[in-house]
């Protein structure tokens, strides 16, 4: 299949106007919207951050040890993986309290909830490690290559982009064996469509690619050091974390539509309460901004 090329214009580039800006910490990082709530971690103080979407303001902080990063939502309870304490925590969003801590590997990146497991990459030792649930124990440690960064659960497999080998990597989660290397640079993050997977790389793109046979369907040129994307609307929201914009593309041309400025260091976008919400980490704050840009 010929590959498509679509470049980002980045000329006069227009701003978000955000309805709402919460204030997080020093360093916001990645954002789930579950359990009624948009969570956030911020890196630097070491905390869990609970923003409620009907007041836009901090409903409540969960201190962690450590630099809490990854974070994800599954089998009733929040997971957050920390990048320097080893240490995976469980959160009960009913009472918002760290239930478990459960040993993982060092520089923890991307947390998945899939096939009733949690999947956690390590870049130190370049792993995926499974987590039962009803046990809090690790039941599985995959090499997949290295610096695995994201990872996500998508059309009945585990998908893992490792940005130091430049692959993406599909796990069969019957045998955890390594089923496909699809050979790509610099990938961090995967998000998925209804046909395809989206993955972030550090060379300034997002590149489509069709699950079922690993072929690379289009190339979309967006910001510098595009990372956690999310569909809005129809369209995938791209953050570029080193100049400070957002890429909105349209997935029917394969194009981006439109490119917003969107404070410091945008790093993840997601979807709550009709809006998107976008973590500025070099700014330390969450926008609530409009899904009609």
């Amino acid at each position: 299949m010929r590959v498509a090329l679509a470049a980002a214009v980045l000329t006069t580039i227009p701003a978000f106007t955000p309805v709402a800006t919460v204030s997080v910490g020093p360093a916001s990082g990645m954002l789930v919207s579950a359990a009624g709530s948009v969570w956030t971690t911020d890196f630097t103080l070491g905390q869990v951050v609970r923003i409620d979407p009907a007041t836009s303001r901090v409903g409540r902080r969960i201190s962690l040890p450590g630099r809490p990063f990854g974070i994800a939502y599954g089998a009733g309870s929040m997971w957050i993986a920390d990048r320097s304490a080893n240490v995976m925590a469980r959160i009960d969003p009913r009472t918002n309290s760290v239930t478990k801590r459960i040993t993982i590997g060092f520089e923890s990146y991307g947390v998945a909830f899939g096939a009733g497991s949690v999947w956690v990459t390590s870049e130190a030792d370049g792993t995926v490690r499974r987590i039962n649930p009803r046990t809090n124990r690790v039941t599985k440690a995959i090499k997949v290559g290295a610096l695995p960064n994201g990872v996500v659960y998508a059309f009945g497999a585990l998908w893992v982009a490792n940005l130091g080998s430049g692959g993406l990597v599909r796990l069969d989660v019957k045998t955890n064996r390594i089923t496909k290397k699809i050979k790509l640079a610099k990938v961090d993050w995967i998000t998925p469509s209804r046909d395809a997977l989206w993955v972030s790389s550090e060379t300034g793109q997002v590149v489509r690619v069709e699950p079922k046979s690993g072929t690379v369907v289009a190339r979309v040129k967006v910001g510098a050091n595009p990372l956690g994307s999310a569909w809005i609307g129809g369209e995938l929201w791209v953050p570029n974390i080193d100049d400070g914009t957002v890429s909105i593309v349209d997935p029917a041309q394969n194009a981006v539509r439109t490119t917003l400025t969107a404070g410091k260091g945008p790093l993840a976008i997601v979807t709550a309460a009709g809006d998107a919400w976008i973590s500025n980490s070099e700014e330390g704050n969450v926008w609530r901004v409009r899904q009609q840009q």
